[in-house]
C-alpha cells in the first residue's frame, strides 16, 4: 500500500496492494493543498466586493461566484474522500489479518501485528481529521452560497455595506475551514515522517 498507506503503515504494504486501497499520499497531500487556495481564493474574492469600485462591482461579484462554484465541487470532494478513506481502511486491515495468518515465526508476527494495530490507529485518527474537513466545509460553504444568492439580487456598495456582519460572518468560517484543512495536512506529514498523526511515535 503505497501512497498515504505507506506512510500510515511505515512501509509495511506492497505497492499493488495500495495503488487498490487508497489514493497515494501526494495525490491526497496535493488535494489538500488545493482546497487550502480555493478556501483563500473564495475568502479574498469576497472580501475585495468591500473595496470594489461601483464600475467593476459586476466582474467582481462574477470572480467571486466562480469561486463558490469551485467551492462547492471541493466540498463534495471532501465528503467522497471521507467515505473512500472509512471504506478503503477497513478493507486493507481486513487484507492485512488474512495474509498475517500465513507467517509463523512468533517474533515476525508479534511484530506485524503490532504494525497493524499501529496502522489502523493511524487511519482512525486520519479519518477524525477528514472528518472534521468535512464538517468545516458546511458552514462556510452555505454561508457564500447565501451571499452569492443575496448579491444576485442587489450588487451594490450600499448592498456590500448591509451584509458587513454576514461577510465578518463568513471569513470567520473560512479561518475555521483553512485551520482543519491545515490540521488534517500536518498530520499526514507527521505519518509520512514515522510519526503518529498527532507527532508522537506510533
Amino acid at each position: 500500500m503505497l501512497g498515504l498507506l505507506v506512510a500510515l503503515a511505515g512501509g509495511c504494504a506492497s505497492k499493488t496492494q495500495g495503488e487498490k486501497t487508497v489514493e497515494s499520499y501526494s495525490h491526497t497531500r496535493e488535494t489538500l493543498s488545493a482546497s487550502r487556495r480555493q478556501v483563500a481564493l473564495t475568502t479574498s474574492s469576497l472580501t475585495s466586493l468591500r473595496t470594489t469600485p461601483p464600475g467593476a462591482m459586476k466582474d467582481a461579484f462574477r470572480r467571486y461566484r466562480d469561486a463558490v462554484g469551485e467551492l462547492e465541487k471541493e466540498a463534495a470532494d471532501s465528503k467522497w474522500r471521507a467515505q473512500a478513506m472509512q471504506e478503503q481502511s477497513d478493507a486493507h486491515i481486513q487484507a492485512w489479518k488474512e495474509e498475517m495468518s500465513s507467517i509463523k515465526d512468533p517474533t515476525i508476527k508479534a511484530s506485524v501485528e503490532s504494525r497493524r494495530d499501529a496502522v489502523g490507529t493511524n487511519f482512525s485518527l486520519i479519518r477524525m481529521y477528514a472528518d472534521d474537513v468535512r464538517k468545516a466545509y458546511e458552514p462556510f460553504l452555505q454561508g457564500n452560497k447565501d451571499m452569492v444568492q443575496a448579491l444576485s439580487l442587489d450588487i451594490s456598495p450600499a448592498a456590500i455595506n448591509s451584509l458587513s456582519a454576514g461577510i465578518d460572518k463568513v471569513v470567520a468560517s473560512g479561518k475555521a475551514l483553512d485551520d482543519k484543512l491545515w490540521s488534517m495536512e500536518h498530520a499526514m506529514d507527521n505519518v509520512a515522517n514515522g510519526k503518529s498523526p498527532l507527532g508522537g511515535t506510533p
